[in-house]
């Protein structure tokens, strides 16, 4: 007899692989272009912050959303943490939206010889390469250097605490992907898993110079980033 599950897969699969990838872009430059997904399940979750207000000029001048003065500025704001935990709620309540339906797919694919070469695809099928379920979720600003930088960069550490799941009864393996379209190409090679470093002040010397020397590009790494201004 098949033991009770609460995962969103049958008993003789892992647990639901979930890949968030997370786009900054800007309105001024074009829409999201997205690649066709390879998942079982995929949705797609796009919010304009063009609302939100931007932080100083002066610390606008000579960084990115990457850098984490500019952060602090913009996410000082209740306006700011407000939107940021309405869309963690309401990704939170996609996945398991997701998690439920894709549970139902197995269940149903149990029921009978009709549906027997559907249950073997999701028994056997599963890889790490494509995740079960596939989110993308879109973050649009008006240039896509500043505002959408910080706030995707934000989403990422607090979807950090659940990557594993919300509570026991539904256990999963989350991973993000982070990219930011119109940052720039990179001069900097730092990895960045959401939570980056203050530079000294000789290093924050050093990069301003090789911006103004570079033009003001940038350099990212497996879809991470992190600058200091």
């Amino acid at each position: 007899m098949p033991t009770e599950n609460l995962t969103g897969v049958t008993p003789s699969t892992r647990l639901p692989s979930i890949t968030i990838s997370l786009f900054s872009y800007g309105h001024a430059n074009g829409p999201i272009i997205q690649q066709p997904s390879q998942s079982r399940r995929h949705k797609t979750l796009a919010y304009n912050i063009r609302h939100l207000p931007n932080p100083p000029r002066h610390v606008r001048v000579n960084s990115t959303g990457l850098s984490r003065r500019l952060q602090k500025e913009f996410l000082q704001h209740d306006t700011v943490e407000a939107f940021l935990v309405k869309v963690k709620s309401e990704l939170v309540t996609a996945i398991k939206t997701e998690c439920d339906l894709l549970l139902h797919s197995a269940e149903k694919a149990e029921q009978g010889p009709k549906d027997s070469h559907e249950s073997s695809h999701l028994n056997e099928e599963d890889t790490l390469d494509c995740p079960d379920i596939d989110i993308v979720v879109t973050i649009c600003c008006e240039e896509g250097r500043h505002r959408s930088v910080a706030f995707v960069e934000e989403l990422a550490r607090k979807l950090a605490t659940f990557k594993n799941g919300v509570d026991p009864s539904q256990p999963w393996h989350l991973s993000v992907n982070i990219t930011h379209r119109d940052v720039g190409d990179p001069i900097d090679l730092e990895q960045s898993s959401g939570q980056q470093k203050r530079a000294n002040k000789a290093q924050a010397k050093s990069r301003q110079k090789e911006r103004r020397e570079n033009g003001d590009k940038f350099r990212s790494q497996l879809g991470h980033y992190d600058e200091e201004g």
